[in-house]
């Protein structure tokens, strides 16, 4: 704790002797490498907030920050009952929804500005500008579809809508924990943080992550990629080998 609030300190000198930066963050660490014992990280954002845009000492402040992963294709399904059976029925594809989304704030949103003055800056998942690809071509997924999406990842905690707090610590230094589960997408992650003051937008910035697979784990994911068909075939033929060489131990 010492070392962070030494790292705060620091941060917060360096802004005040800037007087054209109102705000300042980092992260504890840049870039996440994925290997094969990888069960999730978690990360610390810090920064501060300088009298240029905000007045630390006498003017109240909010911070709100947004983490935005690559952007994959989902497809998303609605299960309908048939008898006594479950069977998938429609499903659209949302071919790049944010592979992680996480939105921290240091009050509730609701508390800190109008939902149009978010949505203005794209900020919650119901102001993501989600499409989905249909046999009609893209359109606006619709309220059913966007909210199974958002429930799908938020089980797989890879949404993370106001789960997470920012402390606002003193002096305008401020500080959050980023979690990133073990199941993460590799790519570059972007990190937004917004400084509110009576539901007006009055700084912001952004910096970058990068989450990625090292060593064996980055040489299996290149080859499956590169190499689909020969990676598939590779995966039977060692399932198989796997199941014979079980069936021997067993004999004996």
């Amino acid at each position: 704790m010492r070392i962070i609030s030494g790292i705060l300190a620091c941060v917060f000198l360096a802004l005040v002797s800037l007087p054209v930066v109102g705000l300042v963050t980092d992260l504890s660490n840049r870039r996440i490498e994925i290997r094969y014992s990888f069960d999730g990280a978690e990360l610390i954002l810090f920064g501060a907030v300088g009298s240029s845009a905000v007045d630390p000492v006498n003017d109240k402040f909010d911070i709100v920050v947004v983490v935005r992963g690559p952007e994959v294709e989902t497809v998303v399904r609605r299960k309908e009952k048939v008898g006594i059976i479950w069977i998938n029925n429609d499903e659209l594809v949302f071919p790049s929804a944010p592979g992680y989304y996480a939105v921290a704030a240091s009050r509730k949103l609701a508390d800190i500005a109008h939902p149009t003055v978010f949505a203005s800056y794209g900020i919650g998942f119901d102001n993501l500008p989600l499409i989905a690809r249909t046999d009609r071509g893209l359109v606006e997924p619709n309220a059913e579809f966007r909210a199974a999406l958002y429930r799908l990842r938020a089980q797989d905690d890879l949404y993370r809508q106001e789960r997470d707090s920012v402390t606002l610590v003193a002096e305008g230094l401020f500080r959050t924990d980023v979690f990133l589960p073990a199941n993460v997408p590799v790519g570059q992650f972007q990190v937004e943080t917004f400084v509110f003051q009576e539901g007006s937008l009055k700084a912001r910035n952004r910096i970058l992550l990068s989450v990625d697979k090292e060593g064996f784990e980055r040489a299996a994911y290149d080859f499956a990629h590169e190499y689909p068909f020969l990676y598939g075939l590779l995966a039977v033929v060692v399932a198989l080998g796997a199941g014979w060489f079980a069936g021997v131990v067993g004999k004996k």
